[in-house]
């Protein structure tokens, strides 16, 4: 029906002799999904898995093994689960094709109103961060102005709405830009790895010491808090692990370009190559970065500037800047087609108004929802951040040469991006979990290997955000008990941040749920009613 009333519409506007809309095939397909899947997550939490591993590198390739092998499985499901739900609704689609109405709901809800609306928040931040790693080794450090991240703040609502448009309304246009992008996300892959096994290299001929801790490193823990990570058997295992998710955070939304592919029926493939050419690279940068007992980046800065090498980190750093921008793209491909199927599916606020405009090849209703949507939920978090939230605990200084407010923010992101790639897994544990039980009812329709594979997948991922969900409430209670050991400034920072951190969590719990048992309740009081005055 749809696709009748759109060559009514073409005949109208005199457009019924114009080419058709192109697809994508199976090759550009793939590299869609490599270009959504890898890009912050590998460059900016390698860092936090050593650091939550106690620094030890032989647990944090362990982690890294675990968790990439867990996500390749995570792929080899959704050959079946992406098969038996059509469309571009991604996560929400999988758990209304196997969940309740209320999983659901809350992944709808979670979609929607935190993922899609922030991701445009902390992303286009990386990619700042990234581009001011790489332009203070020319000499540009910041604005130099008392309100920085109010200029940077502009700059990413424009970024926002260019992107936004661009892919959004033309997936050509957003192929060219996920190529382009993808050509620095390699450079920057290849300089990473080059550079860090290079300088492990040297520093082992030269003679000089590496700070290298194959085992736990023992740290001085006089003025440090306690946390769940250091008192749990394997805590830093599974801390480290919602890091690692991160770094696959795009996969799940590059789902949604069956309805871009030439043959549909090659979806899961091009998402299975897809993710394990991702995980082979992420385990080589892992290690690269990891090798030299930091974890960072930055920590290259320093040795190459030395040697007369600082303009290849300085372009590293823009390449990594311009590959995370290409996250940000697919996203922007698949989020007006996510809004307008949610649209036709009578699903979304406002959706009676807009149900008759929804266009499939032209998703420009899906575009203004979306700018609607995120940028003032953009404007509003760069406003908290920036001014209510504190900066990163960096003795250095290094963080304060990014600008008046922009280390509270970057601080700020890092605390988004950790609890939304954590509750999107989580949506995924749920689809998977009801998957299991659909393919028990009609296990004809699945193959033999589904059922164990995705018991695995589920009870793993499930697992690693239970526990990342107990560890912040243990945090607080380790704090406020070791009030009088600490020094007051350290005391009131930290429990400043676990404090900040659990109101965060607890307010996308409500954003997820508090809609729908809202509903429910409306629902039932109008049904008691009805019943009410048909008795009468």
């Amino acid at each position: 029906m749809n696709n009748k009333n759109n060559e009514t519409e073409y005949e109208l506007l005199g457009r019924a002799n114009l080419p058709k809309k192109k697809n994508i095939n199976f090759f550009t397909g793939i590299l869609i999904v490599i270009g959504s899947s890898m890009g912050a997550g590998i460059f900016f939490k390698s860092k936090a898995v050593l650091e939550s591993n106690s620094y030890s590198l032989v647990f944090a390739i362990i982690s890294w093994v675990i968790a990439s092998l867990a996500i390749v499985m995570m792929g080899v499901s959704l050959l079946e689960i992406s098969t038996k739900n059509k469309g571009n609704l991604s996560i929400v689609g999988w758990n209304h094709r196997f969940n309740k109405w209320m999983t659901y709901q809350m992944s709808k809800n979670f979609s929607l109103y935190i993922n899609a609306a922030l991701t445009y928040f902390f992303m286009p931040l990386y990619a700042i961060m990234s581009f001011q790693d790489g332009a203070r080794i020319f000499g540009f450090y910041n604005f130099n102005t008392k309100a920085d991240w109010a200029i940077w703040t502009t700059i990413i609502l424009i970024f926002n709405t260019y992107f936004i448009l661009s892919s959004g309304l033309s997936s050509k246009w957003a192929t060219i830009q996920n190529n382009v992008t993808l050509i620095f996300k390699f450079i920057a892959i290849i300089s990473t790895i080059i550079i860090g096994f290079s300088i492990f290299a040297f520093q082992s001929k030269s003679g000089n010491g590496l700070d290298i801790h194959w085992l736990p490193k023992q740290i001085d823990t006089t003025n440090r808090p306690s946390s769940f990570l250091g008192i749990a058997p394997f805590g830093g295992l599974f801390i480290s692990w919602a890091g690692i998710f991160f770094a696959y955070d795009g996969f799940y939304v590059s789902t949604g370009i069956e309805e871009e592919l030439k043959d549909k029926k090659k979806t899961p493939y091009v998402l299975l190559m897809g993710l394990s050419v991702v995980t082979i690279i992420h385990l080589i940068i892992a290690i690269a970065m990891s090798i030299n007992g930091k974890g960072d980046f930055k920590e290259y800065a320093q040795f190459l500037s030395q040697r007369k090498l600082g303009w290849i980190y300085g372009l590293t750093n823009f390449s990594i800047s311009i590959g995370v921008i290409g996250i940000i793209n697919g996203f922007s491909l698949w989020i007006p087609k996510f809004i307008e199927e949610l649209i036709r599916m009578k699903d979304i606020p406002f959706y009676k108004k807009l149900a008759n405009k929804t266009n499939e090849s032209l998703p420009k209703v899906g575009v203004k929802y979306a700018l609607i949507l995120i940028q003032p939920t953009t404007l509003l978090f760069c406003i908290i951040g920036s001014t209510l939230y504190f900066p990163y605990d960096d003795p250095s200084g290094y963080h304060d040469l990014y600008g008046s407010g922009m280390s509270n923010l970057y601080n700020f992101a890092d605390l988004m991006s950790n609890w939304i790639s954590l509750l999107a897994f989580g949506f995924i544990a749920l689809a998977f979990y009801g998957a299991i039980f659909e393919s028990k009812k009609n296990p004809k329709h699945f193959p033999k290997w589904f059922k164990y594979v995705n018991w695995f997948v589920t009870i793993f991922l499930l697992a690693v955000v239970l526990i990342n969900f107990i560890a912040p409430f243990v945090d607080i209670w380790l704090i406020i008990y070791e009030k009088n050991r600490l020094t007051y400034d350290v005391y009131i920072q930290t429990l400043r941040g676990r404090i900040l951190s659990l109101i965060v969590l607890t307010g996308f719990i409500l954003v997820i749920t508090l809609p729908q048992f809202i509903a429910k309740i409306k629902g039932l009081k109008r049904k008691k009613t009805f019943i009410e005055n048909n008795q009468c």
